[in-house]
């Protein structure tokens, strides 16, 4: 990188033994080419690409996902895009994609994760004779690249890291993100700021649980697809009750609403399950974003214990 400006101290690699504070190591490099700047204050959305990490299962990978897209949208004021949304994200395609869903490529910026995993010990000070009991640590180091959606050149990127003990929570009793997803949201923070500052937080989204893309097309539908789908979103949001998830998964709602946000001002509550009006399928949490965010609301059909209702005026109907 041509330039490099280095805040709240020095990265540590996984697995040094300086990062040894719970909270995170405190740390963040931001490398940022000097032709960035030209691009800042135009930028009007950010695409968020799946996280790439260099451990754990499919799951996992899968819920940081999810997490990560969640962190932007509410970061960006609900300007952001999500990956499954395109249906191709090769620098090629992917202006075209971004296109079709009403943005300017050139304004547009790509977030692409990736993210490193190391075991540590650490024995306990302060203990008299005997064993010292020992700790075990994950440190975690993400790197976020950002580039202009319709080229391939990085014009900047953000490392930090994080630290959490070893099979741990990955959210704290407050919902805080803890370890991975720490890292990821400090770097999403990081690049906001740098490299598209004129999108900030607005007024709170609604947070909501997505059903997820079927991957199973051998079932149809009926007790066989309600544990398919249950099964997907407990490993998805396993923060979450079963009793909340199981309530979508025997649903034919898109959406099950946590926490109403802007939406409490239409009469939507926790627990209600949002569709599209008429059978129609409505778009993903990010689409819903960003209709939000342009002041309107879409036309959905709210399913509540005692009834249903109709809300909103503008349909955003985009099947995938």
């Amino acid at each position: 990188m041509a330039s490099h400006r280095r805040t709240r101290g020095i990265i540590v690699l996984a697995g040094a033994a300086a990062a040894g504070v719970l909270s995170g190591c405190g740390t963040s490099i931001v490398h940022s080419r000097p032709d960035a700047a030209m691009i800042a204050p135009k930028v009007t959305a950010v695409v968020a690409l799946s996280p790439k990490l260099g451990f754990g299962r499919a799951a996992e990978q899968r819920r940081a996902g999810r997490r990560t897209a969640d962190a932007l949208i509410e970061a960006t004021g609900g300007h952001a895009i999500l990956a499954e949304e395109l249906g191709r994200t090769d620098p090629e395609l992917i202006a075209d994609e971004i296109r079709r869903l009403g943005e300017d490529p050139t304004q547009t910026l790509t977030f692409s994760v990736t993210a490193a995993r190391g075991e540590r010990l650490e024995a306990v000070a302060g203990v008299g004779s005997g064993p010292r009991p020992v700790r075990r640590y994950m440190d975690y180091v993400v790197r976020l690249d950002v580039r202009r959606s319709d080229q391939r050149d990085v014009i900047g990127s953000i490392e930090t890291c994080a630290t959490a003990f070893a099979n741990g929570p990955e959210v704290d009793a407050q919902g805080k993100p803890l370890g991975l997803q720490k890292a990821i949201n400090d770097a999403i923070a990081n690049a906001l700021k740098t490299f598209a500052p004129q999108l900030i937080p607005s007024s709170p989204f609604p947070k909501v649980v997505e059903v997820p893309q079927r991957t199973d097309d051998s079932i149809q539908g009926g007790a066989l697809a309600a544990i398919d789908k249950l099964r997907k979103l407990e490993s998805l949001y396993p923060e979450l009750s079963t009793d909340d998830l199981a309530a979508l998964a025997s649903s034919r709602a898109r959406f099950l609403i946590v926490s109403p946000g802007r939406l409490a001002s239409v009469g939507l509550e926790r627990g209600d399950l949002i569709s599209g009006m008429g059978g129609q399928t409505m778009g993903s949490r990010a689409a819903l974003a960003r209709t939000l965010a342009r002041g309107d609301v879409p036309a959905m059909t709210v399913d509540r214990v005692g009834g249903r209702f109709l809300v909103g005026q503008t349909l955003v109907a985009r099947a995938r």
